[in-house]
């Protein structure tokens, strides 16, 4: 794990990941020892989906939890129901790993990001609001959101030729892709299902949905401008100055190069930019072609085949090529013990039999309650929920047949609650770190999870102020 050079994960950022999560697993045992064991009836037994409201008992025989899980669940994850997806995702991180590591080998990498760099630098803050905008858009209404993950390092290598350090490269993509995810207005894996399950017409209430995606980009924009303005004011108020110095030296002469050599690699650099653009058309086109659940492998397929051609234009043998791919591969595999890690608090929590009594007894806030208030616990369970169960199609099939007639009964509309689901489900994706998805790209950076919290703790706190405003409003305008 090398902290100085290369497409590898940060030493410092993924210990005290390790730290954190194994800390929440910690907690995860002992609520084991506190909450009864107890289930709902399902309509699909097997796959544990649909609630039947008015179903949840607590079981007659309470097994204690065994204690060794807090050590074996990272590999039971493997034969459960998160198998398969943990499989693909640690195959997806090491792919990239290597194909990052032949493009930054061939020096193609910082010449394709020095391109870009060079083309806005006479007015870089044109390309704050346009970026966050794109990665918005692609969560807002594709659902897109692991698959970004990617194209940390290149926008993160893009902030640092124009000056800007890491935190900036995560907030243009990963906090901006995460806000469209939950500011959604066409989003698959929300509004899609959250709608079906409600009964409601498939994107209906979209209008107050736009408004609020508007809203969420302005203040995005804003907190990305206004601390890029400031670290451009005095470099010293980077929240990351010393973990980014030595990465910003070896971009620091890129610029300067590019200027100099308009050809560099000229072919190199256009095939990878072709290439990146076959992959934004690929993220915006996969839900309507229905591949979304293909996404993973697609995309990784995407960057090796860009990652040895690029390299073999630029003059690179195959030889070295494949050694520098395999070279990538073991820079990044440390990584990849962070996603069964993180996947075994929600595994602990579901297999201990304490989710529903969870879910239960969160939904029991709603007697007696007022209409904002019971708006606003629908919000607050979800939120809670989150923490233990992060795929956004999962909660809303756990979760959404429970609310819905507790949400009828109080007299809050179908579109409402959807609205509060959505709300919910994505913010947190970028501040609980039982999100692998979160510690995988703060991991592709030098910025340790405590660093990120504190960096972006402000805006989550905005946005959630300002969620409870539109979700108030929205029982104030009748939103159906």
């Amino acid at each position: 794990m090398n902290e100085q050079q290369g497409f590898s994960i940060n030493k410092k950022s993924f210990l005290t990941s390790v730290y954190i999560i194994f800390g929440l697993i910690v907690v995860a045992y002992l609520l084991t020892l506190f909450v009864p064991q107890g289930t709902f009836d399902y309509t699909d037994s097997a796959a544990r989906e649909g609630i039947i409201p008015g179903t949840y008992h607590v079981l007659d025989t309470q097994t204690p939890y065994p204690v060794w899980k807090i050590v074996t669940a990272p590999f039971e994850v493997f034969g459960s129901s998160y198998g398969m997806m943990v499989s693909v995702i640690m195959a997806f991180i090491l792919l990239i790993g290597g194909s990052f590591s032949v493009m930054e080998e061939s020096g193609l990498l910082k010449a394709v990001i020095s391109k870009i760099a060079l083309r806005f630098y006479s007015n870089k803050y044109v390309l704050i609001p346009v970026l966050t905008l794109i990665f918005m858009v692609l969560g807002a209404f594709f659902g897109i959101l692991e698959e970004i993950v990617p194209l940390v390092p290149l926008i993160v290598g893009l902030c640092y030729i124009l000056g800007w350090d890491s935190l900036l490269g995560l907030g243009l993509s990963l906090l901006a892709a995460c806000c469209g995810f939950s500011a959604a207005i066409m989003n698959p894996f929300t509004v899609a299902i959250a709608q079906r399950i409600a009964g409601l017409p498939l994107y209906s209430g979209s209008g107050y949905r736009i408004l609020f995606f508007v809203v969420i980009y302005a203040i995005v924009t804003i907190f990305l401008l206004w601390y890029a303005k400031r670290i451009d004011k005095d470099p010293s108020k980077s929240s990351v100055l010393e973990e980014d110095r030595l990465h910003k030296q070896a971009y620091a002469s890129e610029l300067d190069e590019i200027k100099k050599n308009a050809h560099f690699k000229q072919s190199a650099i256009t095939f990878v930019l072709v290439m990146f653009a076959i992959l934004l058309a690929f993220l915006f086109s996969a839900t309507p072609l229905g591949v979304s659940d293909y996404s993973m492998p697609i995309i990784a397929l995407l960057f090796v085949v860009m990652a040895v051609f690029s390299a073999k234009i630029s003059g690179m043998k195959y030889k070295t090529i494949f050694a520098t791919f395999w070279k990538g591969i073991k820079a990044i595999a440390p990584s990849i013990l962070l996603i069964p890690l993180a996947i075994s608090v929600t595994y602990i929590i579901q297999d201990s039999m304490i989710l529903d009594t969870i879910v239960n007894s969160s939904s029991q806030l709603f007697a007696g309650t007022g209409l904002i208030a019971g708006i606003l616990i629908i919000y607050g369970v979800v939120l809670l929920t989150e923490l233990f169960v992060g795929s956004a199609s999962a909660k809303a099939f756990l979760l959404m047949p429970l609310l819905l007639p507790l949400a009828q009964v109080a007299g809050i509309s179908a579109q409402s609650t959807v609205l509060a689901y959505c709300m919910g489900d994505g913010f947190s994706n970028v501040l609980y770190p039982t999100n692998p998805m979160l510690l995988i790209a703060l991991g592709l950076t030098v910025v340790p999870y405590t660093k990120w919290f504190k960096w972006t703790i402000g805006v989550q706190i905005i946005i959630t102020l300002v969620s409870i405003a539109f979700l108030a409003g929205a029982i104030l305008i009748g939103y159906k």
